[in-house]
């Protein structure tokens, strides 16, 4: 008879720097500690503070921790005072792409590592497969699976060589929902052979990349009416059993909608399934104490015990488990992320002829989502970055964000990223009206769109695209405009 393990070790809580209050998070990090947790997600904070806080964390557990964040796009995107980078569907549109990408993951890990983050959660490698998908979009490297794959090795490649564990997401595909399942549970109905297209990039990478994270996401041909996160069909039968994967498996978050209103039932059921790493849970005791009920009264104690086998030995890939603080760099130096980020931005340069001259220009801020605040590494309200910019470029620029008056043209900063809980990934037909507005009674008008460049054509304005709501994709297309401007 297995014996139980602490069950503990195979949960991941969170720590909200964005959220909640430094007792809070102290708080929090002691319970974990106590539970003995595997590891914990880390959101927002300066990156000094981070730092200090993951070192307190390793030095007060009495096992190897692993610690990750979602940094799809660069370290920057959850740590103020680290690198942000293009996404992943700018970077697949530059020329020399491949590279970029593995210099991305590179320069996403040694940040990481350098404030104690071991587990890098990225890259995507679902397909931008489906236009009203809200979650995926720009996350995504683009719809063709083998450039998905191709781009996807390389960023894990970059990523791994540093001495992070990468983590490829959302197995079997988040790509072709059209529910956020942070809200609810997405169902894909399609069949086979489509589906074979999206589990491409996985199985070109599953002998490479040290984790897996499953999707909250349905596939009635495959695992019935039940997310892949607790479908043993999908994740024993297909992630394992055909596509060869063997190292731990992460579920998505588990106070997202799609698992349903008790999670720490959700998690047993995950684990029964194949997730060996239980992900930011509401309530880690109660997580816990269903696993260790499970472990006894249900005879998941076999399983427990190879989820854990599995994590142990992925930690021994982390450059901070093992520790050896040398960072291996063995590949080219990662790219200035303004440099790229100018790089990205797609747009004509002849819908800025003649903007230079006398002209006032105002900068108007739209939201697609009022409701969802920026990224946790943001410098400033929307719109800021980019009317100092021009300023200091010697524009004349009205007195005050979205101050219009006596304008000769407006440059309106529309904020269209996919994030949880939204419910859409283009912008929002309030955010096309806020747009049109701004623009009407103006000389001459531009929109700086920080989504995907798909959305241009819905504007009905001249536009950029500059991907993300980053400060670094504001402040390049600052750039790029001011560039254009000159010619």
């Amino acid at each position: 008879m297995t014996e139980p393990i602490s069950s503990g070790r195979l949960v991941v809580a969170a720590l909200r720097l964005d959220l909640w209050s430094p007792d809070e998070v102290a708080a929090r990090a002691r319970e974990g500690l106590h539970l003995g947790v595997g590891g914990f997600i880390l959101f927002g904070g300066d990156a000094d503070a981070v730092g200090r806080l993951t070192e307190r964390l390793r030095r007060e557990s009495s096992h190897a921790l692993l610690i990750g964040a979602d940094l799809e796009r660069g370290a920057g995107q959850q740590f103020r005072g680290l690198r942000e980078l293009p996404p992943p569907a700018a970077l697949a549109g530059l020329e020399d792409a491949a590279a970029a990408a593995e210099e991305a993951g590179a320069a996403t890990a040694r940040d990481a590592l350098a404030v104690g983050v071991d587990w890098v959660l990225a890259p995507v490698l679902d397909l931008d497969a489906e236009r009203s998908n809200p979650i995926v979009a720009t996350r995504s490297f683009g719809p063709d699976p083998a450039r998905v794959a191709e781009l996807g090795a390389r960023w894990i490649d970059g990523c791994q060589r540093e001495g992070a564990l990468a983590c490829a997401k959302h197995f079997p595909g988040h790509g072709r929902t059209t529910d956020d399942s942070h809200i609810g549970l997405p169902v894909v109905r399609a069949d086979p052979e489509t589906l074979a297209q999206d589990l491409a990039p996985f199985e070109a990478v599953a002998g490479r990349v040290a984790t897996a994270m499953a999707a909250h996401v349905a596939f009635p041909v495959w695992g019935g009416d039940r997310p892949a996160t607790l479908s043993p069909e999908i994740l024993g039968g297909i992630l394992r059993d055909r596509i060869g994967f063997d190292g731990p498996v992460a579920t998505d978050a588990m106070i997202m909608g799609a698992v349903g209103d008790d999670d720490a039932a959700a998690a047993v059921e995950a684990l029964r399934a194949g997730c060996g790493l239980i992900l930011y849970p509401s309530d880690v005791a109660a997580t816990v104490g269903a696993i260790d009920r499970a472990q006894v009264e249900a005879g998941l104690a076999p399983r427990a015990v190879e989820a854990r086998t599995r994590i142990v030995r992925a930690l021994d890939r982390s450059r901070i488990a093992a520790a050896d603080p040398g960072a291996p760099t063995n590949g080219s130096p990662a790219p200035d992320p303004l440099d790229l980020a100018v790089r990205t931005i797609v747009g004509d340069r002849g819908a800025l002829e003649g903007w230079r001259g006398d002209a006032t220009t105002a900068v108007v801020p739209v939201s697609d989502d009022p409701e969802v605040g920026p990224p946790a590494g943001r410098d400033g309200p929307l719109g800021a970055l980019l009317l100092d910019e021009l300023r200091d470029a010697g524009w004349r620029v009205s007195e005050a964000l979205g101050d219009v008056t006596g304008a000769d043209r407006v440059i309106v900063v529309l904020a269209a990223t996919p994030k949880g809980w939204k419910g859409h990934g283009g912008p929002s037909p309030e955010a096309l009206e806020a747009v049109r507005g701004a623009v009407a009674g103006v000389g001459s008008g531009l929109v700086v769109l920080l989504g995907h460049a798909r959305w241009i054509e819905a504007l009905d304005q001249p536009a950029i695209a500059a991907w993300s709501t980053e400060s670094t994709m504001e402040r390049a297309a600052a750039r790029w405009i001011i560039d254009a401007a000159a010619r």
